[in-house]
């Protein structure tokens, strides 16, 4: 298995992938840094915390704005470059079962976006302590980075693309272009963001608005969206878990009956 998920980190070593990576981290350290620095007489608090406050608004900025338009194109552009060089009929006629060109597929691209999420980490971290440097005033040097609840969050948000990335990943794996499941994740996220921004209880049923819905980030209200916590776990996400084991077990069915003559 391990060879296999290496074998995938190869064949992804295509260079528009690490740009797309590196543009996400990129935007929500500007959009951060550049919001904070530009209005400092607002967001200076004496007294609070200005690690907890940065954390919330890099998850938000990320969650909202950047997580599924990210995932969409990730996965619609590693998808097609199999299609494009014919590499799925190859795997497919090897004495292996096709469960594991998917699984593994999956596998590495979930891995991807937890080493951005990662990145992400870093990037908030350089973030914070930079604004110390050019604003002293704000008192990060005064508070300890909270790695373990960014952490926290963002697995939250990861747990609420599950859905929506077995999707894509099953759109991907149906149709040889790139337009295809690139072009009804951006609809999808459209949609989702109207439903989720807008407190519709339809939000519920539809998986990429899960990711506007799993916590409250300040932005927009949810009260008629119930979000029903377990715990270390809510309804979102596991509505969302329901949905990655539907469509990936549909994708490994149908590849497994997939005529590639």
């Amino acid at each position: 298995m391990l060879r296999l998920i290496q074998a995938e980190f190869i064949k992804l070593k295509y260079l528009p992938i690490f740009w797309l990576c590196g543009v996400v981290v990129l935007t929500v350290f500007a959009i951060v840094f550049s919001a904070h620095f530009v209005d400092v007489n607002r967001v200076a608090t004496l007294g609070g915390n200005p690690w907890q406050r940065i954390n919330i608004a890099s998850v938000g900025v990320f969650s909202v704005f950047m997580s599924i338009p990210f995932s969409v194109l990730l996965f619609s552009a590693a998808l097609y470059l199999e299609h494009q060089f014919s590499i799925f009929k190859f795997q497919y006629t090897a004495p292996l079962h096709r469960a594991f060109t998917v699984i593994n597929k999956l596998l590495t691209l979930l891995l991807i976006i937890s080493f951005v999420f990662l990145l992400l980490i870093g990037s908030i971290f350089i973030c914070g302590h930079l604004l110390d440097f050019f604003l002293p005033e704000m008192e990060f040097k005064y508070y300890t980075f909270q790695c373990l609840p960014f952490a926290q969050k963002l697995a939250h948000t990861f747990l609420s693309l599950l859905g929506l990335l077995s999707i894509q990943l099953f759109l991907g794996f149906r149709f040889k272009g790139f337009l295809i499941p690139a072009g009804f994740g951006v609809f999808a996220f459209i949609v989702g963001l109207i439903l989720g921004s807008t407190d519709n209880a339809m939000a519920l049923y539809f998986p990429y608005s899960y990711p506007f819905v799993v916590q409250d980030y300040n932005m927009f209200r949810i009260e008629n969206i119930e979000v029903i916590s377990y715990g270390w776990i809510n309804s979102i996400e596991i509505r969302s878990f329901i949905f990655f084991l539907f469509f990936v077990s549909l994708t490994v069915f149908m590849e497994s009956r997939r005529n590639v003559n």
